[in-house]
């Protein structure tokens, strides 16, 4: 097959074509501008993209890596030269399905092209994909190579009957995996049966103790209800007999506290008739202290204007006395005026002067008087006054009536505060009997809770806990019943135990058959690579040999296609960490071109698609190595993307 030209859109390729020539095409392109999409491109056409893939270790898939970054669906074409005809290969799909739908048809045509297959790759190249990635396919950095189950039948073929539908590695690793199915450490069906011998035999063996348990627990049972109704019956005869004597307590309480209330009213009755003879006495209720001031000064008032009224009054005394100075006032003066007439004389003189003399002083005695019976009046009349207000005051005519009024104030107040008294004593002690009833009260229900002091209380906190324990008993059998039936018939488990057995022995005979037939398979597998694996390392070391200029001499292939290789003039092979990545790629490569020889068929060549394979080639090995291609191109098309111009100048300059 031949590719002629593509047309892609495809990752960062926008409706991109590339036409491509038969032989060897060396495509010069720098970093990012799509070489590297091309290969993919290539591989996608032949082989379709896997849409179920998932990203794994941070590499995205080529669903998702090479999305057109238009947004629109993947889709291209590639038109081939295959078995004498020219066909156009034409993929489209959705986001989902990228690049499903195929059309193969003759180029330029409509017409659909037979016998192409739904994968044009196995068809036209005669291998599948996995071979062609191993083989003809050298992705970017991708130049070292692993084993498969499909390239060792490609290869396999070489070496035995041609027969590419079996693979030693693949028969054996469907071997291992029957054994793994059967034992593979601790997994697999026998120790899973193991597991469940093991596990039924101890669900026999608890069995056989929860049957004893069970037993123990009925007999439990039986003696709890036994105690449980012994002491529900001595509850209920404690209970009714301290209801009885709380009653009995409770209502003697009530009847006194009926008594004293009784009585209390017939205090208030009483205080109350004493109110109101209180307040319906002269004073009205007002404190007999206070009125016991008032009354005592008013009457002393009364008392003091009295006796100054008796001793104050105008008598007949003053009266004379007043006539009397009068009088002598009137001789005296009139003996004065006589000694006037006879003054001449001189004893005469002195009678003159003592007349007028006494006559002045008794004048003024007359006066005097006089003016001290006028001030007695006055005096009289306002005490007399004063004294009828006082006993006006009172409705009364003397203090003693007064006082009386007083006395019988105070008998009121003391009639009405010894009816206080006895209300208040009454009062206290139907508190303190209601305080009683009350501490009664609550004793009885503490009494009738029957949770502290007393027989019914101890008997009742045995019934509980009797209760509880045979509620804990009926739970546990409760759990012992879910116990029970979760466990299972013994008899099926004791069937099922045997069925285990005969599985058990019967899968022991085919993972001794299986680990038989697997050593087997992997000696024969060993005996076929020993014939395989030096085939195609003489070919890598006639290659690798080429593309060092001689200075490697053999190359040495394990089962893995793992390589090691020997300078020339060595005795030992070398492990590839001890060579540089140039001569590392340069084995690869070698490694690859002979497996193309080996496992891709010669009636239909395969491209070789190369992305930047040389890149750490020095320049002496690039060139002997494009010489190399060179010659294989003559057989098969070579498609070799570069990012340098060396490979480009060196095929002008020749190969």
């Amino acid at each position: 097959m031949i590719i002629k030209k593509m047309t892609a859109s495809f990752g960062t390729l926008q409706n991109e074509s590339l036409e491509l020539k038969d032989g060897l095409n060396i495509l010069r392109a720098p970093n990012e501008s799509g070489k590297s999409t091309w290969c993919a491109f290539i591989n996608s056409m032949l082989y379709g993209v896997d849409s179920s893939a998932r990203e794994k270790g941070g590499n995205k898939p080529d669903k998702i890596k090479y999305a057109p970054w238009s947004g629109a669906p993947m889709s291209g074409t590639m038109d081939v030269e295959y078995e004498g005809g020219n066909i156009t290969l034409t993929r489209m799909g959705s986001e989902r399905s990228p690049m499903r739908e195929l059309s193969v048809t003759y180029t330029g045509t409509s017409q659909t092209a037979e016998g192409i297959g739904p994968v044009p790759g196995e068809t036209m190249l005669g291998v599948p994909k996995d071979v062609f990635e191993r083989s003809a396919f050298i992705g970017q950095g991708k130049v070292a190579v692993s084993a498969s189950p499909e390239l060792e039948r490609r290869i396999a073929a070489i070496v035995q009957t041609g027969d590419e539908n079996s693979s030693c590695t693949e028969a054996e690793e469907k071997l291992r995996a029957a054994m793994r199915k059967r034992r593979h450490n601790r997994s697999g069906r026998l120790p899973e049966i193991e597991a469940e011998i093991a596990d039924e035999r101890a669900r026999l063996s608890e069995i056989d103790a929860e049957s004893r348990r069970g037993e123990a627990l009925m007999q439990a049972k039986a003696r709890a209800i036994e105690n449980r109704d012994a002491l529900t019956e001595k509850v209920a005869k404690s209970r009714m007999d301290s209801r009885r004597e709380a009653l009995e307590t409770l209502t003697n309480s009530r009847n006194r506290v009926r008594t004293l209330e009784a009585e209390l009213a017939d205090c208030r009755e009483k205080t109350a008739e004493a109110e109101r003879a209180l307040y319906a006495d002269f004073f009205k209720g007002r404190p007999l202290d206070e009125c016991t001031a008032e009354v005592n000064s008013d009457a002393n008032r009364i008392r003091r204007i009295d006796d100054r009224l008796a001793m104050g009054a105008v008598t007949g005394g003053n009266k004379i006395s007043l006539a009397v100075f009068a009088v002598l006032f009137a001789v005296f003066t009139a003996l004065g005026v006589i000694g006037l007439d006879i003054l001449w004389e001189t004893a005469f003189f002195w009678v003159t002067f003592v007349g007028f003399t006494a006559g002045l002083g008794f004048a003024l005695l007359t006066v005097l008087q006089a003016a001290r019976i006028r001030g007695l009046k006055r005096t009289y009349g306002a005490a007399l006054l004063e004294r009828d207000v006082l006993l006006a005051k009172y409705r009364c005519s003397t203090a003693g009536e007064v006082e009386k009024l007083l006395a019988d104030h105070g008998e009121n107040c003391r009639r009405r505060d010894e009816a206080l008294y006895v209300q208040r004593e009454t009062q206290t002690r139907l508190d303190a009997e209601k305080a009683r009833q009350a501490k009664l009260d609550a004793a009885m229900l503490k009494d009738l809770d029957f949770t502290e002091g007393g027989e019914a209380a101890e008997l009742t906190k045995r019934l509980k806990q009797a209760e509880d324990e045979l509620r804990r008993i009926r739970e546990e059998s409760a759990a012992w019943d879910g116990r029970r039936s979760a466990l299972g018939d013994p008899e099926d488990i004791s069937k099922h135990v045997d069925e285990l057995l005969e599985e058990h022995r019967r899968l022991s005979t085919e993972y001794e058959a299986l680990s038989l037939a697997a050593d087997t398979l992997r000696e024969a597998g060993t005996e076929i690579q020993n014939r395989l694996t030096p085939k195609l390392s003489r070919r890598a070391a006639e290659i690798f040999e080429r593309l060092t200029g001689g200075r490697y001499e053999a190359v040495a292939l394990d089962r893995e296609l793992k390589a090691k290789a020997r300078l020339a003039g060595d005795a030992v092979d070398h492990e590839t960490a001890f060579l540089s990545v140039g001569a590392l790629d340069q084995l690869y490569l070698a490694v690859r071109l002979a497996i193309c020889e080996m496992a891709l068929p010669e009636d239909k060549p395969c491209p070789l698609i190369l992305d930047d394979a040389l890149v750490s080639f020095d320049d002496e090995r690039c060139l002997m190595a494009l010489g190399l291609l060179k010659e294989m191109s003559e057989t098969r098309q070579i498609i070799l993307f570069t990012c340098h111009d060396r490979e480009l100048q060196m095929e002008r300059t020749g190969l």
